[in-house]
């Protein structure tokens, strides 16, 4: 009879850890009514028209309102400091959620520093094809793709400088990516919330945003796909604290649990062969609203294509009612003959190792990592549950080099090798 391991995705302590990174942040504005900077710069705003509004969850105060219909901007935000401006070679981050009015009737600045100057800045407009997300730095522009910017509905934005390449986010997944541009960035306005900025116009703005703006935080580093999935998790209505699945004899049992929901619509299972293209295999319909924790499960019978294979990948695409959505972490399930007790990934590895256990292992355990040199780098001692189990190990701080874990279980002792990137 086979046996079969499976990758349990257990996400909760590692995005109540993760979910606002503080290293690089340069300012974040939780836009509860003002624009006073809760970051560790107090760069606090001034504002110019724009109201106090409900966010996602229908809170009172929690997000702010812009009503611009013409040409004209009279309401918008401005800001400034020194650690806004980003020259040519810098990495940065910009972070928020936002609800845009439909319809749009011309293009909406939603955060502008010297946009025209080569400055970057994050806006939307509709090209006459569809509604479009749009990044530009250095005078070089990233749009998103048909469907990513929806009208009357909360979406998470991340749009992200890393190197050569400008990256835009939404709802915590990459849309689209380009090369950046080659101009020098000229800071000669003011940012503003809510607008696009120009020198010749006087005053130096135009295409006022119709909508609102919440959670906005600028980063002076690239954030990693991680760090920006748990950033969305917190924007959007369902907070999902585990994600696992067991498989027996090719009939997969998944099992997630909310912590809360609101104005949740539905769950759809999503299956790939490879990890990265899903397709939709079925669908749960959630509770709505619940502020205790919930508990679904589904059962997927795998076809007889896929039994042949190795590994079956699965991830929730959790869908609110207005139509936003999130995806959970990845969920490997292998379907090999190999009864493995030890398996650490990815390797190599870069800021975060998943580590898994074997069917076989149960009890009290201590998970040990040394380097090279035979020198401790990481303890932990865990309780490991019957079944698989995954532990999320957060190796960023470790030096660049090939690494040793160390499970201990009992008697019992297993050892691999990794490289840390």
């Amino acid at each position: 009879m086979k046996r079969f391991l499976f990758f349990a995705c257990t996400i909760l302590n590692y995005f109540v850890a993760q979910t606002q990174p503080v290293n690089g942040l340069v300012a974040y504005w939780p836009l509860n009514g003002n624009y006073n900077d809760a970051g560790p710069n107090n760069i606090t705003g001034t504002n110019f028209g724009s109201t106090a509004t409900t966010n996602y969850a229908s809170a009172a105060n929690s997000a702010m309102q812009f009503l611009n219909p013409g040409s004209a901007v009279p309401q918008y935000a401005t800001v400034s400091s020194p650690l806004l401006n980003f020259g040519a070679a810098q990495d940065f981050s910009v972070v928020f959620s936002v609800y845009i009015n439909s319809p749009i009737v011309h293009p909406g600045g939603l955060f502008d520093n010297n946009i025209n100057s080569g400055g970057y800045a994050v806006w939307f407009w509709n090209p006459g094809v569809f509604p479009q997300f749009q990044f530009n730095f250095r005078n070089n522009s990233v749009g998103t793709t048909n469907g990513a910017l929806a009208l009357n509905v909360w979406k998470h934005v991340c749009a992200v400088r890393a190197g050569t390449q400008l990256k835009i986010y939404i709802n915590g997944v990459l849309n689209a990516s380009t090369g950046v541009g080659s101009s020098t960035p000229v800071y000669n306005l003011a940012p503003r919330f809510g607008t696009m900025t120009y020198t010749g116009y006087s005053p130096p703005h135009y295409n006022g945003h119709n909508g609102k703006l919440d959670e906005m935080r600028i980063y002076n580093r690239a954030l990693t796909d991680l760090e920006i999935m748990g950033l969305s998790s917190t924007a959007l209505p369902v907070k999902l604290t585990s994600f696992t699945g067991v498989n027996n004899n090719n009939t997969i049992k998944l099992n997630w649990q909310t912590q809360y929901e609101q104005n949740s619509s539905h769950y759809n299972i999503q299956r790939s062969t490879d990890g990265i293209n899903f397709t939709n295999v079925s669908r749960v319909t959630a509770a709505g609203n619940s502020n205790n924790p919930l508990t679904y499960d589904h059962t997927d019978v795998l076809p007889a294509s896929i039994k042949m294979l190795k590994t079956v990948y699965y991830r929730l695409q959790s869908v609110d009612i207005d139509g936003r959505f999130s995806f959970s972490q990845i969920l490997a399930i292998q379907l090999d003959k190999t009864d493995l007790q030890l398996i650490v990934y990815p390797n190599p590895a870069k800021d975060l190792l998943q580590v898994q256990t074997g069917n076989g292992l149960a009890g009290n355990a201590t998970l040990i990592i040394t380097d090279a040199a035979g020198r401790q780098m990481y303890k932990k001692d865990i309780l490991l549950q019957q079944g698989s189990n995954s532990i999320p190990v957060n190796i960023s701080l470790f030096g660049a080099g090939i690494y040793y874990i160390r499970l201990i279980n009992g008697s019992e002792s297993h050892i691999k090798q990794f490289l840390k990137e």
